[in-house]
């Protein structure tokens, strides 16, 4: 697969260069200061990133899709970071590349760009189920970055990544085929289950038109990318369990209310036969990485708090 060159200038007159223009004027009358922050970069570098949006990129298309697609990407490409590493940017790959829409240029982490007009729900729809799940299962897809925007004021108000160390096949929901009538009668999409993750998965980089510090996100990132090696069965494990510790809403824990978690689990791992000693398991795991800890008798202290937004 290739992927855009660092730095091209596209073509006089074409729809990528109208794109690049646009992404040079980030910044109409109307912006407030309070949509501006500043991102800091490696230890000592900062750089003023702008939530707004280019509202102009809109007058050429009349199809809403077509919209939020050309205006997200091109603030994307204009002002997000890499959360993997310390990077200052992402870069949109060739037109017509499936699946990954950015890549960082320097660890070469992927990304796939979700934006909405609306607040960011427990489901949202994504492309072909079979695609997907096969991407998930293979450890090839990318990770996602859901947006959020305001339509009105043109800015971006919400937006987080999701790490593909945090996929796994708990979270692809299958949908019904289309009907016989529709125009590609019998394909299957598929939904990403937002509800499956645990909050850690959600990595907030914008909270109600607020930017928060990239070192934050990356601090979070590096957290869990211990994942990154594991097989996928333990990555769903790893996140069901932690999904379920982080339900109880409290930061010290015991293994009875873990286990109230069972017959969830297990609906999740059918072939696992023994889902307390699994789950325990990956308690085990969860301590040995930091994430919480063990104080005895069957207590737990979580350690990584929490993401919020």
């Amino acid at each position: 697969m290739r992927f855009a060159p660092r730095r091209a200038r596209p073509r006089e007159g074409s729809a990528s260069a109208e794109a690049s223009e646009g992404r040079k004027s980030f910044a109409p009358s109307y912006c407030h200061n309070r949509f501006h922050r500043k991102f800091e970069i490696g230890s000592s570098l900062f750089r003023r990133v702008d939530l707004t949006l280019n509202s102009s990129l809109a007058r050429a298309y009349p199809n809403r899709a077509q919209v939020a697609r050309i205006v997200t990407e091109a603030w994307t490409a204009a002002n997000l970071y890499c959360p993997a590493c310390p990077s200052d940017s992402i870069e949109p790959t060739l037109p017509g590349t499936k699946v990954v829409d950015f890549r960082c240029p320097d660890c070469e982490e992927p990304f796939q760009l979700k934006s909405l007009s609306h607040p960011i729900r427990a489901r949202v729809n994504d492309s072909a189920y079979e695609p997907m799940i096969r991407s998930v299962e293979t450890a090839t897809a990318p990770s996602f970055l859901f947006l959020h925007y305001d339509p009105v004021q043109w800015m971006v108000w919400n937006l987080f990544f999701v790490p593909r160390h945090f996929l796994s096949r708990s979270m692809i929901e299958k949908r019904a085929p289309l009907r016989p009538t529709a125009e590609r009668a019998g394909w299957v999409g598929c939904n990403i289950l937002l509800s499956a993750l645990p909050s850690d998965a959600r990595l907030a980089a914008v909270t109600n038109g607020i930017a928060l510090p990239p070192a934050e996100v990356r601090k979070t990132w590096r957290a869990f990318s211990f994942l990154r090696d594991a097989t996928l069965e333990s990555r769903g494990w790893v996140a069901d369990v932690l999904a379920c510790v982080r339900e109880i809403r409290q930061p010290e824990f015991t293994l009875a209310e873990v286990y109230e978690f069972e017959g969830r689990l297990q609906e999740l791992h059918k072939d696992n036969r023994n889902v307390r000693a699994k789950l325990r398991q990956q308690l085990q795991v969860l301590r040995d990485r930091g994430v919480l800890e063990f104080l005895g008798h069957g207590k737990y202290r979580l350690v990584l708090a929490p993401q919020v937004g």
